[in-house]
């Protein structure tokens, strides 16, 4: 069956989805096992919520550096920006093992998510590159089902191990340490196709591939509507660690099976259905409904009470997570010129650097001055994304609905 499936694909596809899926597989168990436990161990070695409001917002600050990361990978070899962020970042985790005070742990964490967006421009442009438009969201899904399959059961494994012995986390570190370090080697053997037509056009200066991001006015549209879809969850992301341990007691065990067995079962079916429903509907229909469950995942947070009540917010994660990593890019694609495409998603990257930034300083200022209580500020949060949602329906209907005839143009 498996060696049918790759004899569908064209050669491009075929090399590239063989060795994105062994990576794939080795990313899934070093996800599985680290990810879900990082903010849970943070707060239970008494990190103060300014000190998770520091180490989180890093990733934003790596963010920043998105858009001259894109236009370097749009002028020079691809694979380098995503192997070395990604290798180092990956080794760092295997240093948790090793953290014994606030301190520290927060050092490590927050270079590791200083990386962590580095890489993301050259990814998506090889993603472009060597999957054909054809078959490049079935691809992506089929290899995002394979990572979240393999996080789900390496994650039950951890949450079993954590469950006889909570000391076990230590180990767990260094053994997804070495499972995303090889992920980064596997996926760096990928032969990067290159289109040397298109690259000749690109603008050679990075003010004048700047200026021209800036002059597509559709895809300027769309970065503003998105602010509205993908800021107001940044004002929690100091705050749910507080909320699922302080007020909620959650345990590493059922942070485990929570955060990291259902969220990674519902990624599964998001990814099917977000990429069978890429194949039906406009990109930015699709977004809307993402930002939209996004809200109900919000909602349903605020209103937890117990531990047991987060099933509906886990699954609406897993969903909601598969949405945000595998539509965003359909509709960047659908907007963004193919001589600086890696330039357009450094710039999508450096916009989330700065929502990332604003949001977590606002919503600790809100929680420490008590404006709202903890789960009303998660409601709160749901509200907004509702009116980024239906502005994001509005884009689909008018200027989202002609990227087809603005690429033929270009």
């Amino acid at each position: 069956m498996l060696k049918s499936y790759f004899a569908r694909l064209p050669l491009t596809d075929r090399i590239t989805f063989a060795k994105d899926l062994s990576a794939g597989v080795c990313y899934g168990a070093f996800a599985g096992l680290a990810l879900p436990l990082v903010s849970i161990v943070a707060r239970r070695i008494g990190m103060s919520p300014a000190g998770i409001t520091a180490m989180v917002t890093m990733q934003f600050v790596g963010a920043l550096f998105g858009v001259l990361f894109g236009h370097l990978a749009d002028r020079r070899a691809k694979m380098p920006f995503v192997l070395w962020p990604s290798l180092l970042a990956r080794a760092l985790i295997g240093l948790l093992a090793f953290a014994q005070t606030p301190v520290f742990y927060l050092v490590i964490v927050s270079v590791f998510n200083l990386l962590i967006n580095l890489g993301g421009p050259a990814y998506s442009s090889i993603m472009r590159t060597n999957y054909s438009d054809a078959h490049r969201g079935r691809l992506m899904g089929n290899i995002r089902i394979v990572i979240m399959a393999v996080s789900t059961v390496m994650s039950a494994c951890a949450g079993i191990l954590l469950d006889v012995d909570e000391a076990m986390v230590r180990w767990l570190f260094l053994a997804a340490s070495v499972f995303g370090m090889m992920s980064a080697l596997i996926f760096a053997r990928i032969r990067v196709r290159r289109e040397p037509a298109v690259l000749s056009r690109a603008p050679e200066s990075f003010v004048g591939a700047f200026r021209a991001v800036m002059r597509n006015g559709p895809f300027i549209l769309f970065m503003g509507i998105l602010f509205l879809g993908a800021t107001p969850d940044k004002l929690a992301v100091p705050l749910e660690p507080i909320w699922l341990v302080d007020y909620l007691h959650l345990g590493y065990g059922e942070a485990s099976f929570l955060l990291g067995t259902v969220v990674s079962m519902a990624s599964i079916a998001g990814y099917y259905m977000w990429s069978k429903a890429l194949r039906r509907f406009n990109s930015f229909t699709v977004l809307a409904a993402v930002v939209f469950l996004f809200a109900l995942r919000f909602a349903a947070l605020g209103l937890a009470r117990t531990s047991a009540q987060l099933l509906p917010m886990s699954i609406l994660s897993g969903i909601v997570n598969a949405g945000w990593d595998l539509v965003p890019i359909f509709c960047i694609i659908a907007l963004a010129d193919r001589s600086n495409f890696s330039m357009y998603i450094g710039f999508n990257t450096t916009c989330f650097g700065i929502r990332g930034l604003i949001g977590p300083s606002i919503g600790t200022f809100i929680y420490s001055t008590g404006v709202l209580p903890l789960g009303g500020i998660f409601l709160m949060i749901a509200a907004l994304l509702m009116v980024g949602a239906a502005s994001m329906l509005v884009f689909s209907r008018g200027e989202g609905a002609r990227p087809a005839a603005r690429a033929d143009a270009r």
